[in-house]
């Protein structure tokens, strides 16, 4: 059995999944928390590029947005086989429906909450390989507003929700990391561990 440090216990070993809308910091606070709680980081965009040698926004551009969705869906169903993981999804991948029996089984969601004027902003700055931004700002920021608001009801069924407004990824992830510990399955499983 694994011992646990109680100084800075480990969490159980279920997937950590960071959801949230494009630039909403799920790369480099991932990248964070998962230095913060020693475990693996994955995030499922740059796993798809090496995969594929394609970025997301040239799998699209080339494929097609519905080619890129069946590709993304077998690689984060390939992850989620895996435990023990910080993984950053895409984010065209949320508590839906479709994904969130998956999620549920195989680790916590965390949704990354930026509220949109901030949001904007960080978008505006990093449109540039994005297809779904693509088009003079004008016109590409109305289209990622109302996708942001179509997709922020799934995004909050989240297990968890951190807002990272104003916050660098190291706090963003310092947050989340804080927010783990409180789960009610994480606490009893690091328990169990503890026996």
């Amino acid at each position: 059995m694994a011992q646990t440090n109680w100084k800075n216990p480990q969490p159980p070993v279920k997937n950590i999944y960071l959801t949230g809308f494009m630039c909403a910091g799920k790369t480099l606070s991932g990248r964070a928390l998962a230095r913060a709680l020693r475990l693996p980081f994955r995030d499922s965009d740059l796993l798809l590029d090496k995969k594929t040698g394609a970025a997301p926004a040239a799998l699209i551009k080339k494929k097609g947005l519905g080619a890129f969705r069946r590709l993304e869906a077998a690689l984060v169903k390939e992850l989620a086989a895996r435990s023990g993981q910080v993984i950053a999804l895409g984010g065209g991948v949320y508590p839906s429906r479709r994904w969130a029996s998956l999620l549920k089984r195989t680790g916590v969601t965390v949704f990354l909450y930026c509220p949109w004027p901030e949001l904007e902003g960080r978008l505006e700055a990093a449109r540039t390989p994005r297809p779904l931004l693509a088009g003079p700002w004008e016109k590409a920021a109305p289209r990622a507003k109302k996708l942001y608001a179509a997709r922020l009801k799934f995004y909050r069924r989240a297990d968890i929700m951190v807002n990272t407004a104003g916050l660098t990824p190291v706090q963003a992830a310092a947050k989340t990391k804080k927010a783990l510990y409180k789960i009610s399955e994480f606490t009893a499983e690091a328990q169990r561990e503890r026996r």
